[in-house]
């Protein structure tokens, strides 16, 4: 810290401007770092706290990562991460774990997907990123979530229906197994996802049984 910035009675308040700074770098403003960060022999104080910045958003996009493992392999590191910094910068984490970074990734995807113009045509590749996101966040969320072993009971309480353009299922347990799938082909799919002995289970259904899954499930606020 800086020899003129505040001392221990304002700590609270340069530990404040460090998250909001490292979150958001133009909220330092200029000469704002100056007067907090102290320079090195090597950097100035800009620099140094740019370390931090940058440091912060590989952590995300390496969370996203660990997140999308299909996602990641359907577009490439490169494109991936693009995609999912755009995304936490433009919807910073507010979830206490970082299990709940992308959330909100698919929506954010549908919302700013660039087939949208007047007059464009609609890109297949981008309908089935999306349901491959929203597909990864499913299956997360069922293995981490509540299940049979925790004695809920024979019916799982972990189910989760799920509708998508195509088998995005296996496509991920493709990449899960290690193996280097091509891009599933478009075909719509009707899927519930459960966990068993704190594995995810996946079964794909017909339209009917999918139908009467879903007429059971009358409260349901799944994503379908």
């Amino acid at each position: 810290m800086a020899d003129d910035a505040p001392g221990p009675a304002g700590l609270a308040a340069v530990q404040r401007w460090m998250q909001a700074v490292i979150l958001d770098p133009a909220e330092a403003g200029p000469g704002a770092a100056d007067q907090v960060v102290t320079a090195s022999r090597r950097l100035p104080a800009r620099e140094r706290l740019r370390i931090y910045q940058q440091g912060y958003r590989m952590r995300l996009a390496e969370c996203m990562r660990s997140l999308h493992p299909g996602s990641v392999h359907l577009l490439g590191h490169e494109i991936f991460d693009q995609f999912a910094l755009e995304y936490v910068d433009a919807h910073p984490s507010r979830s206490p774990t970082l299990a709940g970074l992308s959330d909100g990734f698919a929506a954010h995807l549908g919302r700013t997907r660039p087939d949208t113009a007047p007059g464009a045509q609609r890109e297949a590749w981008i309908d089935l990123l999306i349901d491959l996101v929203r597909f990864e966040r499913v299956f997360a969320e069922v293995l981490d979530g509540p299940g049979p072993e925790d004695g809920s009971g024979d019916a799982p309480s972990s189910l989760r229906l799920f509708r998508a353009c195509a088998p995005v299922h296996t496509y991920l347990a493709a990449v899960h197994r290690g193996l280097d799938p091509d891009p599933p082909g478009q075909r719509p799919v009707r899927l519930a996802a459960f966990r068993r002995d704190y594995t995810v289970v996946t079964r794909e259904l017909s339209p009917a049984a999918y139908g009467r899954l879903l007429a059971s499930r009358a409260t349901d606020d799944l994503p379908t």
